[in-house]
């Protein structure tokens, strides 16, 4: 898959093609076809691979919530050549939901099931003194995943650094983590 992700960080998905998978991958474009039918089955088993590794990735973590917490929200912001590859390939699936509903659904999946993620660490992650009524899970995690987003588009158009995202969102794990 990691042949795929290259061509859409490098032409876009509409650029995947299977001579140029094939030609990346060092393989026939007769095995690449033995495997998927369609290009298109190609880009979203491709997605569903991205979408996999990072949860294998999750799932390496230490039982932390706010260790957990921070990694989802962070995992993604373009702060090295890698992240910044991943992010990229991240927005060309985006992009390409508008007109690819099996695509759409994969991706609104995988933030629902992020959300959903997210509200369950915040309720972990309070101090047993805290009232239930206190802080809404449910909201808290929408906004600090729409804040990942923002900002994660910011530094991929060079609008803020890394480092400047990070101190944004550490800054609101800390304050959540004191409600």
């Amino acid at each position: 898959m990691v042949a795929v992700w290259e061509l859409i960080a490098l032409h876009g998905i509409e650029g995947v093609t299977f001579r140029r998978v094939a030609g990346r991958a060092q393989v026939s474009v007769g095995r690449i076809q033995h495997y998927y039918r369609t290009r298109e089955a190609l880009v979203r088993a491709a997605c569903a691979a991205m979408i996999e590794g990072a949860n294998y990735q999750y799932q390496q973590l230490p039982d932390d919530p706010l260790a957990r917490l921070t990694h989802i929200l962070l995992h993604a912001l373009p702060d090295s050549p890698r992240a910044r590859f991943g992010a990229s390939v991240w927005h060309a699936y985006l992009a390409k939901s508008v007109d690819d509903s099996e695509i759409g659904r994969l991706l609104a999946d995988t933030k629902r099931g992020t959300e959903d993620e997210c509200a369950f660490l915040i309720e972990l992650s309070r101090r047993p003194s805290s009232r239930p009524d206190e802080i809404d899970a449910r909201a808290a995690a929408r906004r600090l995943l729409a804040l990942a987003d923002g900002l994660t588009v910011r530094v991929l158009i060079g609008d803020l650094s890394g480092p400047e995202a990070r101190e944004v969102l550490d800054a609101e794990v800390a304050a959540l983590s004191r409600q």
